[in-house]
């Protein structure tokens, strides 16, 4: 296999001509997983034991259910050993639980990609998932400046039964593999695998299959078989396929004997509480009987992060935990709520709220518009729950709110403008004069008596300005249309108000005769009245 950039091939994947035996010791290599909450996958764009030819790209893919470092490393038929992730172009080996990542990652699918080459053979992808740094990739990882994708030091079973398999037995991990043939593919043969009882979880090559009873097609050669069903032991053998051939495995399973051993439980600090598989078992310092196998085990402590863990019990096991501290829980309300609080200078959110600290000593400042700013230093040695009375600020001035009838009106306070139609205006305590003006608008006076931190509301409707002519303009029967100057200004009764000068009547109603009349009028209050004549038919 190779990796290949846009125009340029990376590295080859080493690859042999022969399907003879291959360079390590199958039962050493494979690390079947043992069925267990932490657990991770990968897989190909084909199905384990397929064919990929020269050229052709081979997508791969991962995933794990818990936050967890991965290393996927490519074992090859004469037992050397290629990292694949992490590598020069893809780094970052911490990967999300539940989330799936492919090869190349989104960060680097430009800078390379997995391209089949070389001989015909059979090459194994492992995938390895801890909670802890992988530390066998130490050597590896050196080398990213010159290869990127280097080799490892040792042979394939020299790696997994030195440097890996003794890292897993130790930490919370998780294991799986999966395989594919370059070029060609040897001929196939079947395995029937039964067991006794059925229902048994069958591996092979470390690949989960299915369960019993199974019957599975594989490339002829040998294969590595591992059975797991819950209350029994688990079972492990090699095959070996014929080509055209069916192959039978049957297996009377044991009961496993439920051997307990001792397990010792301490944490920094003490008194944390103990849960095994969810079951309450007393406080650190702990020592309890567990049965070989996986188990589950919490501890909580009030503010303490809780801490959870898998641990694998074959033998006596004593555990020290480290809790980490969270804080002491700093609780703060106060009257009025949502004001800004701030810890040490850090803004931290609006009340109430919840905060956790570390011991010590901290200012605590509460901020609320109209308030007065309420600071305090307190020391933090358990968990604390402050209350604040805020204290309304009294303005030194009083507010006045104005609403508007015309649009632009001019505001004068006590002989001073203060604007164009504003909307608040503030006012020392005292009595004020407040005019509006406007130009064709009688001038409105309004005096107040302002208090300070009060709010006044003035609606400010001016009076539009009387011209120097008034016509009272009545007809009998009224009613009537009446025009001035030729427009159309109402019917009677009707008054109205104009400049001095010259103007032409006109009184129409139906039915009745028209009535004209041209005049100057000077300024004045002048009474029209008009008796209509009905016209005769």
């Amino acid at each position: 296999m190779s990796k290949k950039g846009i125009v340029f091939v990376l590295f080859v994947l080493l690859a042999v001509i022969s399907f003879s035996a291959v360079g390590y010791d199958l039962e050493k290599v494979i690390i079947v997983p043992i069925p267990q909450e932490f657990e991770v996958s990968i897989w190909l764009d084909k199905d384990p034991g397929s064919l990929y030819k020269n050229g052709e790209a081979v997508k791969v893919f991962f995933k794990t259910n818990a936050d967890a470092y991965v290393t996927i490393y490519d074992i090859m038929p004469d037992g050397k050993v290629q990292l694949i992730f992490p590598n020069k172009y893809d780094t970052n080996n911490f990967v999300k639980a539940n989330k799936e990542y492919t090869l190349p990652t989104d960060s680097a699918k430009l800078s390379y990609q997995l391209l089949v080459s070389g001989e015909s053979g059979m090459e194994i992808f492992q995938i390895v998932a801890s909670k802890k740094q992988l530390p066998f990739l130490k050597s590896a990882i050196e080398k990213f400046s010159k290869e990127a994708f280097p080799l490892f030091e040792d042979l394939a079973d020299t790696l997994v039964e030195k440097l890996v398999k003794p890292f897993v037995e130790k930490e919370e991990y998780a294991v799986a593999q999966t395989y594919f043939y370059v070029n060609t593919r040897p001929a196939q043969g079947t395995l029937s695998v039964n067991s006794s009882p059925a229902g048994a979880n069958v591996y092979i090559d470390g690949s989960y299959y299915g369960t019993t009873p199974l019957r599975v097609s594989l490339a002829e050669g040998v294969h590595l078989v591992n059975l797991y069903k819950s209350g029994y032991s688990p079972f492990s053998k090699q095959v070996n396929i014929r080509a055209n051939m069916t192959s039978y495995l049957n297996v009377a399973l044991s009961k496993t004997q439920k051997q307990k051993f001792s397990v010792g439980i301490d944490s920094n600090p003490s008194n944390a509480k103990v849960y095994i598989d969810g079951v309450y078992r007393g406080v650190t310092p702990l020592s309890v009987e567990l049965t070989v196998g996986a188990h589950t085990l919490e501890l909580e402590k009030e503010n303490y992060e809780k801490y959870t863990e898998t641990i694998n019990v074959s033998g006596p096991v004593s555990k020290f935990i480290n809790l980490r501290f969270l804080g002491y829980l700093l609780s703060i309300s106060s009257d009025p709520s949502n004001a800004e609080v701030y810890i040490s200078g850090e803004y931290v959110g609006n009340t109430p709220l919840q905060k956790r600290v570390s011991k010590g000593w901290y200012r605590i400042v509460v901020k609320k518009d109209g308030y007065q700013e309420y600071s305090k230093l307190i020391n933090i040695s358990n968990d604390a729950n402050l209350k604040v009375n805020l204290e309304r600020i009294t303005p030194p001035e009083g507010t006045v709110f104005m609403n508007y009838a015309q649009e632009r009106v001019n505001i004068y306070v006590d002989g001073v403008f203060y604007g164009v139609s504003p909307g608040s205006i503030k006012l020392q305590p005292g009595s004020h004069k407040i005019l509006a003006v406007k130009t064709g608008y009688q001038t409105q006076e309004y005096n107040l008596n302002v208090n300070a931190g009060s709010e006044y509301y003035l609606s400010i409707s001016l009076i539009p300005e009387m011209k120097p002519v008034i016509l009272r303009i009545t007809t009998s029967p009224a009613d009537a249309r009446v025009f001035i100057n030729g427009e159309e200004i109402g019917k009677s009764p009707i008054t109205v108000d104009l400049d001095p000068g010259y103007y032409e009547l006109l009184i129409i109603k139906e039915g009745y005769h028209f009535i004209a009349l041209a005049r100057y009028f000077q300024e004045g209050d002048y009474s029209l009245n008009f008796d209509l004549q009905k016209i005769e038919e």
